[in-house]
């Protein structure tokens, strides 16, 4: 049975309960895992203080750190087959696009954080002069107690892009994934055992809002990094607030695609069908798109076009191109926000139903374009986190479009279609943590992170890396 990550034992959870992971392809459970509940997260957080506080691995070298990993690293590529599994069972994602979300783009960052994580982050600064002639270093020193809290749409990919960060720059780990996919972490806690990490460095237990609760208020923690709902992170800033609680959050995003004039308009719609990657649930795709008149109707046409080609089905299936929602609740709640569009005065140009001949029991959506909206409905300035794009329509003026992508409580990421000069000078004005200019290539060695309600820190990269640790100045004389 898969087992909790406790202070370097698997083990169940203390009350015995199980927690049951559903197919979104069929409704029917998959497995059951251990329910955590506060007891179990205490546990957790009093090896993750133990090892910090007494053990060897924040005095560890960054080498030394890094040698641990690079061998926990052979096992996640050993294991390949069993993350891909877990984003196909456990989030529905289907099969076809489960390897590149679940385990190649986890793996690439894991590739690009090892080397940089593993030599020193310290800096030093020119030599004081004077009657006292001092040597000055600004070091990077690990924050301590790190609890991790991961989404159930990409949590590998999370689980990478937090943890492997806070070990190489000497934290300790609680990590507690969403209850709705928790397969991908207790994997990880299992083969960091395997990998031979110290017990306590890395720490996995599942469980819901209490436990989140718990892990999020302790004062045994001196950091939260948390991916998921700008709702969820403000409880969380609420919950670290009395001890001051360092945060790093990656929220939610309604990313703007602008199209200027001079677009392609083939390459604009090939864009915006991104937005059925993952069924939509993933944070970084834009979900409004913003079309000059004099491009509006090709775009549209285009878009209704491939949005009408894309296969709908069961994850498991090799046909599929987008798979079902994470949960009947889910699906619900963005029925919902298609509704609301519609009251508000937007059209369904396509989609907003259930497709056809799909397998009994699953959570499927078409994919939705909405037009005629304009951004102060609501369908237009929420995350609706599913497969429905919304079509805003401009003048084509280059300071109307960058001002419509800007007018959002969220700027996560965000990407601008026209000439090279034009895309990059209205890309410059976008108030976003990454902006693409016609189709760059993504990466995974810049910072990832939002502006305004997406978010608090970066992720990724040396930025990652920093994130978890706290900057001291020595001095000391010559």
């Amino acid at each position: 049975m898969t087992r909790f990550l406790i202070d370097g034992e698997l083990t169940g959870a203390l009350a015995g309960e199980e927690l049951p992971v559903e197919d979104p392809s069929t409704g029917e459970i998959l497995r059951s895992v251990p329910l955590g509940r506060p007891a179990d997260a205490e546990l957790a957080i009093s090896a993750a203080r133990r090892a910090f506080d007494s053990g060897p691995w924040p005095q560890l070298s960054p080498a030394q750190r890094g040698a641990a990993l690079h061998r926990l690293g052979e096992l996640l590529e050993a294991n390949r087959a069993e993350f891909v599994a877990y984003g196909e069972d456990e989030v529905g994602t289907a099969r076809r696009q489960a390897d590149a979300i679940h385990y190649s783009r986890p793996m690439d960052a894991f590739r690009d954080l090892l080397p940089k994580g593993s030599r020193s982050l310290d800096v030093g600064l020119p030599q004081l002069t004077g009657a006292v002639p001092t040597e000055q270093l600004v070091t990077r020193e690990p924050r301590g107690v790190v609890a991790v809290i991961t989404p159930w749409n990409c949590p590998q990919l999370s689980n990478i892009w937090k943890v492997v960060p806070a070990l190489l720059t000497g934290n300790t780990v609680v990590l507690k994934p969403s209850p709705e996919a928790p397969g991908a972490a207790l994997a990880l806690g299992r083969l960091a055992l395997e990998a031979g990490l110290p017990p306590g460095v890395l720490n996995v237990v599942t469980g819901g809002a209490d436990v989140g609760e718990v892990v999020s208020s302790h004062p045994g923690v001196d950091m939260v990094s948390f991916t998921g709902s700008a709702e969820v992170g403000r409880l969380i800033m609420a919950a670290g607030a009395p001890t001051l609680k360092r945060l790093a959050l990656e929220l939610g995003g309604k990313s703007a695609l602008l199209a200027l004039p001079d677009a392609d308009p083939a390459m604009v719609a090939a864009r915006a069908l991104r937005v059925t990657m993952g069924s939509g649930q993933i944070c970084a795709l834009e979900s409004r798109l913003l079309l000059p008149e004099s491009l509006h109707d090709d775009i549209v046409g285009r878009i209704v076009a491939a949005m009408d080609e894309v296969v709908v089905g069961s994850a498991h299936d090799d046909a599929t191109t987008m798979g079902p929602l994470i949960t009947a609740a889910h699906l619900r709640r963005v029925q919902g926000w298609i509704e609301s569009g519609v009251s508000s005065g937007a059209k369904i140009a396509t989609g907003g139903g259930v497709p056809s001949r799909i397998p009994a029991g699953g959570h499927y959506l078409e994919p939705t374009l909405l037009v005629d909206v304009t951004n102060d409905m609501p369908v237009a300035r929420e995350e609706i986190f599913g497969p429905v794009l919304v079509v805003i329509r401009y003048s084509g003026d280059l300071n109307e479009g960058v001002a419509i992508a800007n007018d959002s409580q969220y700027g996560l990421i965000g990407s601008v279609y026209g000439s090279p000069e034009n895309a990059l000078r209205a890309a410059r004005q976008i108030r976003s943590g990454r902006v693409a200019v016609n189709n760059a290539a993504s990466t995974s060695d810049g910072p990832f992170g939002g502006f305004k309600q997406s978010g608090i820190g970066r992720e990724l990269g040396t930025w990652g890396l920093e994130e978890f640790t706290e900057v001291r100045h020595l001095a000391w004389p010559i």
